[in-house]
């Protein structure tokens, strides 16, 4: 059986939708003595302290200096920099994580910060809602969710066993997996379909009468679009911070585009039925 895992302060870097929720599994499940935000909106922060999801709000310097456990969930390009930040006043043998959707770059650089001072495990929990904030944030945020932690040769199994059973104990199954393999896979199962949702959306937004045909758009729509209400900040760090596999997905993306498009204007019904039939016969693979 995994051993559960204490802190006694645990400290939250960006106190939105999944620190918000990771906070109160900390707290609720009692798995810290003490949860401290950290982040730059001050209005946030104080919603999720006057909501009980954090016991105390702290400058990142304070927080680093008395955590036992940091848990980084600032959008992925400010996670580095914050680590930077940080870094001279995390304590020594502390466990920092993040929960960022890219994991290369991010883990390489984590690893090199913490030097032999602390430790940083990678951590990318599949969960999320198209709500941000404090507010939005939920304890069964996790539940029965995956979650990828990207361990290296470097990475202490001591440390990385504290990881998987943190997420464990959100209810998350753990699954571990090369940060450079992680970054493929997600451009392709996560990362694309965002880009093509905020693409089909502009496409409908710069046509002249794109207001007056939204009100005809029906489940289809509704269904391939939500991902567009995402935060746009954050979905604008995750494509620069994956650009080479997002770039190459979106590559594939056209390339099918444009045999839909050849197939329509040849009126190759034929054509168009195998490749629709292969995508129906592929998706009901997906459970």
């Amino acid at each position: 059986m995994n051993k559960k895992p204490y802190f006694d302060v645990a400290a939250i870097f960006g106190v939105g939708l999944i620190g918000g929720s990771i906070a109160r599994v900390l707290k609720n499940r009692k798995l810290a003595g003490k949860v401290v935000g950290v982040g730059r909106g001050g209005l946030n922060l104080k919603t999720a302290l006057e909501l009980g999801i954090l016991d105390e709000i702290a400058q990142p310097e304070k927080a680093a200096a008395e955590a036992d456990l940091i848990i980084i969930c600032t959008p992925v390009l400010s996670i580095v920099p914050t680590l930077e930040k940080i870094a001279p006043h995390v304590k020594n043998g502390a466990l920092v994580t993040d929960a960022g959707s890219t994991k290369k770059e991010i883990v390489e650089n984590g690893e090199r910060i913490a030097g032999e001072k602390f430790f940083f495990v990678g951590s990318h929990p599949i969960a999320g809602t198209e709500k941000s904030g404090a507010q939005s944030s939920f304890e069964t945020l996790f539940e029965n969710r995956k979650c990828v932690i990207t361990p290296t040769a470097a990475t202490s199994p001591e440390k990385l066993g504290l990881v998987e059973n943190l997420w464990r104990s959100a209810g998350m199954e753990v699954v571990t997996m090369d940060p450079g393999e992680h970054d493929g896979i997600f451009a392709a199962i996560s990362h694309l379909p965002h880009m093509v949702a905020y693409a089909l959306v502009n496409v409908m937004c710069d046509l002249p009468n794109g207001e007056k045909l939204l009100g005809f758009a029906g489940g289809g729509f509704r269904d391939t679009t939500r991902i567009a209400s995402s935060p746009p900040e954050m979905w604008a760090d995750v494509a620069l911070a994956n650009s080479e596999a997002i770039t190459l997905m979106i590559e594939k993306m056209t390339g099918r585009l444009g045999e839909i498009e050849s197939a329509i204007k040849a009126g190759d019904r034929e054509k168009l039925l195998a490749f629709f039939e292969k995508a129906n016969r592929f998706r009901e693979k997906l459970r």
